[in-house]
């Protein structure tokens, strides 16, 4: 996909619904813009607002150091590429992507394969070894009022590219940008925030 032809997916797109799909937010002039290199699974967006989760940032919160009894297999399942920094808003509270084999209180469906849990039963039950089949883990989330994220888009803040699985559960955290640029056809990391202006 080229950036033609991204653009004319970005306006089919708002005519019908931006979640499930990646955000990559356009380099900044600002080097210290918060968003900077972010990818962002977009989780919902409605009347209400918009509500995603950046996949890509790794913390150094290991969710085995929660459980009271640590063993190999939480050792391997609770690795460091599962852990990431979601956003801004409330960076103290985790939000747990998810394939849908497992369903929790409040278990937000995105599509009819993926969801997103941020009741504390999804970490009690991931701590108890009853694991869905893939997920990744965010602390904090990104968020915009109604209208605010389409509005970024038309101004070129946000470039957006179809969601993959792969992408979302098994890439390496320092991959998925990269990975995310095939998708797209042209290298993200090269866009300027001019990207999508007249």
């Amino acid at each position: 996909m080229n950036s033609n032809e991204n653009k004319q997916y970005i306006e089919i797109i708002m005519i019908t619904e931006l979640k499930n799909n990646f955000l990559y937010f356009s380099h900044s002039e600002d080097d210290e813009n918060y968003f900077n290199n972010s990818l962002i699974y977009l989780c919902k967006n409605n009347a209400e607002g918009s509500f995603g989760l950046i996949i890509n940032k790794r913390i150094q919160i290991k969710l085995k150091d929660f459980s009271l009894q640590p063993d190999k297999e939480l050792e391997e399942k609770l690795n460091d590429n599962r852990v990431f920094l979601g956003g801004p808003v409330t960076p103290f509270s985790p939000f747990v992507i998810h394939s849908l084999d497992k369903k929790y209180e409040e278990t937000l469906e995105i599509d009819s394969d993926i969801g997103v849990s941020s009741k504390s039963d999804v970490i009690e039950s991931i701590l108890k070894k009853d694991f869905p089949n893939q997920f990744i883990v965010s602390f904090g989330y990104t968020g915009w009022g109604p209208g605010q994220l389409e509005k970024e888009i038309k101004e070129g803040s946000w470039i957006i590219i179809p969601s993959n699985e792969q992408i979302i559960f098994s890439t390496k955290g320092d991959q998925k940008v990269s990975e995310a640029s095939k998708l797209a056809g042209f290298n993200l990391n090269l866009v300027s925030s001019q990207y999508g202006k007249a």
